[in-house]
Formats: structure tokens, C-alpha cells, sequence
């Protein structure tokens, strides 16, 4: 090669290198750029959120406590750990000091709960799991462009995911931290607090943030159950052993007297006494007993299907207010979720049309029958007979969530989750008594069931007066109850439109940590005025079935099969409308709400109504077989037990948990199979020892046999 060429060559590539290398180096300045005017505009901390928090936390001590045995404790642990001593340095790495996860929103690093709770000695270990909000400065804009693809993450400073996600009710937050910290029994969840806050007030000053840090005292456990062993918990324990003890020997007794006759040849049944009324084999008995000519069985199948349905929403509720790593899997179901269990919040519903149809059906009967008492103790009787049915078993319920539960489980959550619950039924339970408990505030109910049966119980006054109207004077029965149709529609209506409430009651990112919350953000849900349409309209079609029957009208199978369709249809086009409220952003339009409020309390009611119309009069031909089978009979006579024991079982199986879970479709399913198995297993022992025979015992005593 040539010297100019090799030359020429040689300079060539030099000018190549230095174009690449200017290239590069305004690549960066444009993003340097981007990056500096956006902390211009909103500064940005220059560290990241985890940095700062082992920055904070890294060589965490209570030495400035204000207790003065925090303080030796605390000594006692810093110089032990010098030494590496064991106990020492398991309480040291018990717990997180560098979160992982937050952008993923895995709020809660809960470190590793029995390494700290099983130190013993020199000190105990305590677990304390802290609240950390992140609070940004104020008059800044952390916003940022959000979709509805949760996996675009675009080029948004991941700090703007923390500071601008605060207030969006449609996605986990990202701001809060749940940290465990694992301290010397000595300290008290003030002293931790306030020196975390002194820490962070350090740290996170410097780059204009806030760190709120809170301790709730409940938050703090020891190995020891440090709930008290207090007299009602002893004798709500002997009540139950002793049920337990009388149905046993009920039982042994019922069944050696059946197998003495059996052997001596002697016919005729077992003479009834009232001790068998609480032996096994009679409420087993009446649990089995099935009549497949009963044209009411297709309410046992309607309770099974709409319990399914219930626990189901009450088991995706239990999951959300567990720790989750993976908060996206309900951020998802919160943007796009299926429209069934975004506007499923309407289930019970159908109990309530079920009771009222049955309740006519029942009582007009009685009422019709001639007899020499009063007025008041004709009206009051049905009323007595039915709460005193419904009493035991829930009574039974609520001492054992307020005396039991709490010492069944421990955790870093358990406290909070059955304590605070134990406290609300020992210090209310006399709302639950009166059936007023749903217009109680939220956190004053006891058992987060107890305004539905509240409310059948509101409903069932009324409707007594109704059906002894009716069957005194069918034209002033009708009127009446055609008024109260008229305001149970148009109350929520009203109401609706003057307070601005949602129409629909929701789920959101809020009721993360506890199902109350639920109950405390949809005002709407609780109040039996909000609620009374279903009822009554049951109420009514049970008049209107009773009438076409006299007049034996028939619907031809095209006729009731078609109907069905049509009317199924529509109600699930208007029950699935509501999932339109759950768009960001979307305007409020209060007639669209108040409009909405209405039908969502009619659409199940509207297809009931249908149903049983078609099917007392005319029948679904092939499909009836569907509603005579013994084995959802069964499962339909417990629906009682499990309305009562359901949401127990599931916090109860919950609140155990250590660590965050990754919520899926897989897990969740299986969950909801383990816990509806076990809601059943404890509702047939609920019903077993307590609920059965105490029915057919006040049954007794009310028609004066005993």
C-alpha cells in the first residue's frame, strides 16, 4: 500500500471514531437534558427510594428512646451484636432494611416474623410492623402519562411512580410502606416511632420529602398470646363444651334406645323427648330429609348457586386485603376486570327476593286460618318465632368472634385483623340483638355480615303487616304494597341524586388491609331503604303467582324459555352498565347515577320474579330436574350457617399469613376451593350443635309442646 493511501486510511478512520464519539456524547446530553429540565420543573431526589431507606435504617437503633429499658435493651443489643452473639444477629437480620419491589407495589416487607418473635433470651424479640407513608413536597406535579397497559413503562422517571400515584383509586398505591422491624420486647411502639421518624426526618429532609411514620401499639406481637384470658372467654369456652357434651349424650342415648328396639323387634318410632332434640341423629335427619315432589326446592338451588357466588366475592376481598407482592394482578382487575365481580356487589339480592316470596307463602296461610287472638299477637308471633330461630346460631357466632378467635391464630397481622373485630362484638353486639346493626357506623358492627340479616329482619316487620292487610282485604294488601314498591324504587333514586353518591356500590384500591372498608366507602350499601326492592318485589310475585294459579293461567315453553332469555339478557346488559364507573377520569353525571341506583337493586329481582312466575305455573320442562336433587338440598338448608361462619373462616385462614403472596388465577382458585370446603365443614358443626336444635326446641315451645 501506497503512503498517501495508507495515510488518506489512517485519517479516515480517526475522523470515524470522533464522529462516533460525538454522536454518543450529544445522545447523552439530549438525555441528560430531558432528565435535568424535568427536575427543573418538579425536582426529583437524586437517590432512589430504597437507597434512602437503607441510608435510614441501615445502622437502625432505639439507643434514643425515651424509655429508659428501651434504652438498656437496646445497649444490651448493639453491644452483643458487636460480638456477632446469636440472638443478636438474628433480631438484626429478621427484617428488611432495603425494600424490593415498590414500583411493583410489594408494600409490605415483612421480613421474616418467627426469627423475631422466637428470640427468648437475654431479651424477647418483639415484630412491629410500621406504617411509612411518602408524602410529596406540596404545589408539585408528579404526574405522569398512565395507560391501561400496566406493562408500558414508558421513559416516566420511576419516581413519579411513588410521588404521582397517590390519589388514584383504581391502583394499589405505591407511597406507603408496611416495613417489620424486629425490636427488644422493652420498647413501646412509641418509642419505635418516634425514633424511625427521627431517622427519616434525617434522611429524607434533604431531598424535600416527608416520611410519615405511624406504630399502632396492636401492630407489635411477641411469641405470647397477649390477648386477655378473661372470664367470658372461659365461659363461652364451658357454654360450647358443654353443647357439645349434651349433643353427645344425646346422641349415645337416642342411639342405644333405636338399637334396643331394633334388637326387642318393637315397632313404631323412638318416643320423642326433649333431650333428642339435640342428638345428632334427629338434625341429621332433618339435614337428609328431602321431598323431590316440593316445588320449593328450586330455592335451595338459587341459595347454593347465589352463596357460591357471595363467598366467592368475599374470598376476592379476604385476598385483597392480604399482603400481595404482585399488585398489579388487582390493578388489572380493577382497570379491566370481568364485569361480574366489578358490579357483583348486588348478590345478596336474591335472599332477599327469596325471603320475602317465601315469607307470603308461609304466612298466608296462618293468617287465614280462624282464630281467637288479637290482632298484635297474631302480627307479633311470626316476628318472635323467626328471630328466636335466627338468635342461637348468631349469638353463637358473635361470642365466639369476640371471646374465641382471637387466640386461635397468630401473626403480624392477626392482632389487627381478629382483635380489632373481638372488640367491636364485645362493645356492640347489642346492635346485632335489636337488628338496627346497619344503621350503626361501620366500625361499630358487629360480624361484617350483620346488616343483611338487619335488614331481613326490617323487611320481614313490614312485610307481615302487609300480608295480614292483604289477606284481611286483598284490594288495601295490594295498595299497600304497591306504595312501599313505589319508595323502595324511588328512595335510592332520590337519594342518590341529592347526596352525589355512586349509583353502583364499587370496589376499590381502598379496601386493601380490611373488608370494612368495603362497607365504610359505599353509603349505599347498608341501609335497608337502599336495599328494600328486591324484597318486595319478591313479596309481590308471590301474590301474582298465587293469583295465576286460581286462574290457571299457562305460559307455553317457547313462551317461558324465550322470556328468560330475553329478560336475562337485559338485566345483565343493564348489571354489567356500571362497570362504566370504574373509568378514569369519567365525568359525574348525577341523573345517570341516580338512574342506575335504582336498576341495580331490580336487575336479579326482575329476573327472579320471572322465574318463579314460569315455574309455578308452567314449569322449564327438561331444566327442572336441576332443582330437585338431595344433595343441593342439603347444601341449601345450610345457607344460614354459612352466611353466618363464612367471612369468619376466610380472615380466620388469612390472617395467619408472614409474607406478601403472588396473587394469580391458579392461587386464587384454589384458595376459594380449600375455604369453601371448610365454610361448609364449619357450618354443618354450626348447624349440628347449635342452630338445628335450638330451632325445633323454640319451634316447641311456641306451639306450646314442651
Amino acid at each position: 500500500m501506497s503512503r498517501p493511501l495508507l495515510t488518506i486510511t489512517l485519517f479516515a478512520s480517526v475522523l470515524l471514531s470522533v464522529l462516533l464519539q460525538s454522536a454518543d456524547g450529544a445522545g447523552a446530553d439530549i438525555g441528560d437534558h430531558i432528565l435535568q429540565r424535568d427536575a427543573a420543573n418538579d425536582p426529583i431526589p437524586g437517590l432512589w427510594l430504597s437507597d434512602l431507606f437503607y441510608r435510614a435504617l441501615a445502622n437502625f437503633t432505639l439507643r434514643r428512646a425515651d424509655s429508659t429499658a428501651c434504652r438498656r435493651q437496646s445497649a444490651m443489643y448493639e453491644a452483643h451484636l458487636s460480638n456477632h452473639t446469636s440472638w443478636a444477629v438474628r433480631m438484626l437480620e429478621s427484617w428488611d432494611r432495603y425494600p424490593v419491589g415498590l414500583l411493583a407495589g410489594n408494600t409490605y416487607q415483612m421480613g421474616v416474623y418467627d426469627e423475631c418473635v422466637d428470640i427468648r433470651y437475654p431479651v424477647k424479640g418483639q415484630y412491629c410492623l410500621s406504617e411509612i407513608k411518602i408524602i410529596p413536597p406540596a404545589g408539585r406535579d408528579y404526574s405522569f402519562k398512565r395507560t391501561e397497559d400496566l406493562d408500558d413503562f414508558g421513559h416516566d422517571h420511576a419516581w413519579k411512580t411513588i410521588l404521582g400515584w397517590t390519589d388514584y383509586q383504581d391502583q394499589v398505591q405505591r407511597n406507603i410502606l408496611n416495613l417489620g422491624i424486629c425490636v427488644p420486647d422493652g420498647c413501646s411502639a412509641l418509642d419505635l416511632q418516634t425514633s424511625l421518624q427521627s431517622e427519616f426526618d434525617e434522611t429524607f429532609s434533604p431531598e424535600q420529602l416527608k416520611a410519615v411514620v405511624r406504630v399502632d401499639p396492636i401492630k407489635c406481637r411477641v411469641r405470647e398470646d397477649m390477648y386477655p384470658y378473661d372470664t367470658p372467654y372461659y365461659v363461652t369456652l364451658w357454654i360450647f363444651l358443654l353443647l357439645v357434651l349434651i349433643c353427645c349424650c344425646a346422641t349415645l342415648h337416642h342411639f342405644i334406645r333405636i338399637s334396643y328396639q331394633q334388637n326387642t323387634n318393637e315397632t313404631g318410632e323412638v318416643p320423642r323427648t326433649f333431650f333428642y332434640e339435640f342428638s345428632f341423629i334427629e338434625s341429621i335427619k332433618t339435614l337428609l330429609k328431602f321431598d323431590k315432589d316440593n316445588k320449593l326446592n328450586i330455592f335451595y338451588t338459587t341459595k347454593v348457586m347465589m352463596m357460591l357466588f357471595v363467598m366467592c366475592g368475599h374470598y376476592f376481598l379476604a385476598l385483597m386485603s392480604n399482603p400481595i407482592s404482585n399488585a398489579k394482578f388487582v390493578d388489572k382487575i380493577l382497570l379491566n376486570g370481568p364485569a361480574v365481580l366489578l358490579t357483583g356487589m348486588n348478590t345478596v339480592d336474591p335472599f332477599f327476593f327469596m325471603s320475602g316470596f317465601i315469607m307470603y307463602i308461609n304466612l298466608s296461610r296462618e293468617f287465614r286460618k280462624p282464630k281467637a287472638e288479637s290482632v298484635w299477637k297474631t302480627l307479633s308471633m311470626p316476628i318472635i318465632q323467626r328471630i328466636i330461630t335466627m338468635l342461637p346460631a348468631y349469638c353463637a357466632m358473635m361470642a365466639i368472634t369476640a371471646h374465641i378467635i382471637p387466640h386461635l391464630g397468630d401473626g403480624p397481622l392477626w392482632p389487627i385483623k381478629s382483635w380489632g373485630e373481638a372488640e367491636i362484638c364485645k362493645n356492640y353486639w347489642w346492635t346485632n340483638l335489636l337488628f338496627i346493626s346497619n344503621f350503626v357506623e361501620v366500625d361499630q358492627q358487629c360480624l361484617i355480615m350483620g346488616w343483611y340479616l338487619s335488614c331481613d329482619i326490617q323487611f320481614f316487620v313490614i312485610g307481615v303487616i302487609v300480608v295480614y292487610v292483604h289477606t284481611k282485604n286483598p284490594r288495601y294488601g295490594i295498595a299497600l304494597l304497591g306504595t312501599i314498591i313505589g319508595l323502595s324504587i324511588s328512595l335510592p333514586f332520590i337519594i342518590t341524586l341529592l347526596t352525589g353518591r355512586d349509583g353502583m356500590d364499587k370496589f376499590t384500591s381502598t379496601h386493601l388491609l380490611f373488608m370494612r372498608h368495603v362497607l365504610s366507602s359505599n353509603d349505599s350499601y347498608r341501609p335497608s331503604y337502599m336495599r328494600a326492592s328486591p324484597f318486595f318485589i319478591g313479596l309481590a310475585s308471590s301474590f301474582l303467582v298465587e293469583k295465576l294459579k286460581e286462574k290457571k293461567v299457562k305460559f307455553s315453553q317457547t313462551v317461558v324459555h324465550g322470556g328468560t332469555f330475553a329478560i336475562l339478557s337485559f338485566a345483565l346488559w343493564a348489571q354489567f352498565y356500571g362497570v362504566v364507573f370504574y373509568a378514569r377520569n369519567r365525568p359525574y353525571y348525577p341523573l345517570e347515577h341516580a338512574l342506575y341506583s335504582t336498576i341495580y337493586h331490580c336487575t336479579t329481582a326482575v329476573v327472579s320474579a320471572w322465574v318463579v312466575i314460569s315455574y309455578f305455573t308452567s314449569g322449564y320442562g327438561l331444566l327442572e330436574h336441576l332443582f330437585h336433587s338431595r344433595f343441593i338440598a342439603i347444601m341449601g338448608k345450610l345457607a344460614y350457617p354459612i352466611l353466618l361462619v363464612n367471612i369468619t373462616v376466610m380472615l380466620t385462614s388469612q390472617s395467619s399469613l408472614r409474607l406478601p403472596v403472588y396473587l394469580s388465577p391458579k392461587y386464587a382458585f384454589e384458595t376459594f376451593l380449600y375455604g369453601s370446603f371448610m365454610c361448609y365443614m364449619m357450618a354443618i358443626i354450626l348447624y349440628l350443635i347449635v342452630y338445628e336444635p335450638f330451632a325445633k326446641l323454640t319451634k316447641n315451645l311456641l306451639k306450646g309442646k314442651v
